[in-house]
């Protein structure tokens, strides 16, 4: 699988000479448009305002389709030093808007289906930030706005037209929420999962509960995306998270070691070009550890210890 924006099409083309049969999805922003500070700018492709003129044109004749703080402000999420506007989830008609612009590219035919980054699944960014929503007094009524968003996007196109919806589930408190908004999706992304970025390894407990979470994922029928993040040169680190994907892959997960500063780099390493096989069995418990066996080798991970093992041949 493989992500990319919209003006990526010589990548995603080349990607597909080369011989690549999986998904390539298209990446867009599900919470903000920009404001690229002029009506004749070119904005960025990331996000469905994607044309000069799209945000004066919003911020004329629709100012109402922007999320309003407690003091009725606009809530504004810079990035790569750019203004980013957060957009209500909850206005029908820019819902409207979203798909349409969406439908321009998915139709083409070229692409297999979108990415949404940040969908946010509780008010943990909103409380960090002071920022709460005016329209949406209450948690679950933000979270129902957001879900009815991706429901109807999914039920209307995406899944009758054959295209996949992934998405990057934010600001997560408990994994009975992240199950929740699996209905209307295909997929999703975990970016953080197994490892703690910057501080290295998680507890056992909270590494545990990232197994189970991608086990659970996987039996509901959806695909699951791990994104670990480390430093390039942290070979243990990636070994850790690495042998924690084995532990728990079974056919709809994918996983990357990387750095959220160098998505654009491929990090390669030795253990991913181990042929241990297929698994033949799930994991099971070895002391303060966990194992799985495969066709031609077997893994073993402590996260008590930090250490991983990944081998060819049998198990002792």
């Amino acid at each position: 699988m493989a992500i990319l924006a919209d003006g990526d099409d010589q990548a995603r083309d080349q990607l597909r000479n080369l011989g690549m049969t999986g998904p390539i999805l298209q990446y867009i922003r599900f919470d903000v448009i920009q404001d690229p500070g002029s009506c004749s700018q070119q904005p960025w492709r990331n996000q469905v305002a994607n044309q000069p003129g799209d945000f004066c044109w919003i911020d004329s004749e629709h100012p109402e389709w922007f999320l309003l703080d407690q003091n009725g402000q606009r809530i504004v999420n810079p990035y790569g030093g750019e203004t980013f506007v957060m957009m209500d989830p909850g206005n029908p008609y820019w819902r409207d808007f979203w798909l349409e612009r969406v439908r321009q590219v998915q139709d083409q035919g070229s692409w297999d289906g979108v990415f949404l980054d940040n969908v946010e699944m509780t008010f943990s960014f909103r409380e960090q930030r002071n920022e709460f929503p005016q329209a949406y007094p209450t948690e679950q009524s933000y979270q129902e706005a957001i879900q009815e968003f991706l429901r109807s996007i999914y039920q209307d196109y995406f899944h009758p037209n054959g295209k996949l919806l992934f998405a990057n589930l934010v600001a997560r408190k408990d994994d009975s929420v992240w199950t929740s908004y699996l209905n209307n999706i295909d997929g999703a992304m975990h970016e953080g999962w197994s490892i703690d970025w910057p501080n290295g390894y998680r507890s056992p407990q909270t590494w545990e509960k990232h197994l189970r979470l991608v086990e659970e994922t996987q039996r509901m029928g959806k695909t699951i995306l791990l994104v670990s993040q480390g430093f390039q040169n942290q070979e243990d680190l990636q070994q850790f998270a690495y042998a924690s994907y084995l532990l728990v892959m079974q056919g709809k997960a994918y996983f990357r070691y990387a750095n959220s500063s160098n998505y654009r780099d491929a990090w390669l390493y030795r253990n991913y070009q181990l042929n241990i096989g297929d698994p033949i069995n799930d994991r099971y418990q070895v002391g303060d550890g966990w194992r799985r066996d495969f066709t031609n080798g077997w893994v073993e991970v402590n996260p008590t210890q930090h250490t991983a093992i990944i081998e060819t041949g049998n198990p002792p």
